[in-house]
């Protein structure tokens, strides 16, 4: 069952006390949607078993489920929004490696391992998480070996991530090429028609900042540029990147007016 209290602090002032959370049932029906997640690719011996561990806890947003660097004593299973993985520096800046969703195993490798997390993680919008004690899953790994595919899985996928935001943080100096960057990448998984393509942009200009190593006034002020420019347009919360041929070509080489 989770703690009472989860108490996380940044180093930038982002202090959250985690409420709460209510716990809402000992035995969960996952196998209604464990077929299109890392879950089913798991025995149906094994996935029962994986239920009858789990419980099942609420969260607001804006929790802290762990912080890096920090040992796990459980592993989470979301069932429902969204959760955070993201890094932080000393001097308390933030960086957003991914977004996960429904089905993300969470804290099996360390939990496996007993190493520490490599990353924080925190609701992103309100949650329903299942939750298994580390020495549950322990156990459950060793009755079933391929339980191991779901570290695997986690580690990879955000390892994976962790290189992409690597290539558009670590690779130009330059916050808009960034930007333009990260809007390709996001594009890529968006509704493309010849060489544009929409995608729905729910994240605020701060939390876009986060994925980029940015603040938030340098994103909106990029985003006006990119609308000014004829590169996007944005209504609601519908982004369209009007020619993304012209996008990749400001990303790797800049306007030839700067």
């Amino acid at each position: 069952m989770a703690s009472s209290m989860a108490h996380g602090v940044f180093n930038n002032g982002w202090s959250v006390r985690t409420p709460h959370p209510h716990l809402v049932s000992n035995k969960p029906d996952i196998r209604s949607w464990a077929a299109d997640t890392s879950l089913g690719t798991l025995s149906e011996e094994a996935l029962q078993a994986l239920e009858s561990l789990m419980s099942i806890v609420d969260y607001e947003s804006g929790s802290i489920l762990f912080l890096e660097q920090e040992p796990l004593n459980r592993v989470f299973v979301v069932l429902a929004g969204d959760v955070r993985l993201s890094l932080q520096d000393v001097g308390g800046k933030r960086l957003t490696l991914r977004i996960v969703k429904r089905g993300a195993v969470l804290g099996a490798h360390s939990a496996l391992f007993a190493s520490p997390s490599e990353w924080s993680a925190d609701t992103f919008y309100a949650c329903k998480i299942a939750l298994i004690t580390r020495g549950d899953f322990l156990r459950l790994s060793q009755r079933f070996p391929e339980v191991y595919r779901l570290a695997t899985v986690e580690l990879m996928t955000t390892l994976g991530h962790a290189c992409s935001t690597l290539r558009i943080v670590g690779l130009s100096s330059c916050t808009r090429r960034r930007l333009a960057s990260q809007l390709l990448e996001w594009g890529e998984r968006g509704n493309k028609t010849g060489d544009q393509t929409r995608f729905c942009m729910t994240l605020s200009h701060a939390q876009i900042a986060e994925y980029i190593g940015a603040v938030r006034e340098t994103v909106t002020r990029a985003l006006t540029t990119f609308k000014e420019r004829g590169l996007v347009t944005i209504r609601g919360s519908m982004l369209t990147i009007l020619s993304t041929t012209a996008l990749r070509e400001y990303a790797e080489h800049g306007f030839r007016d700067e």
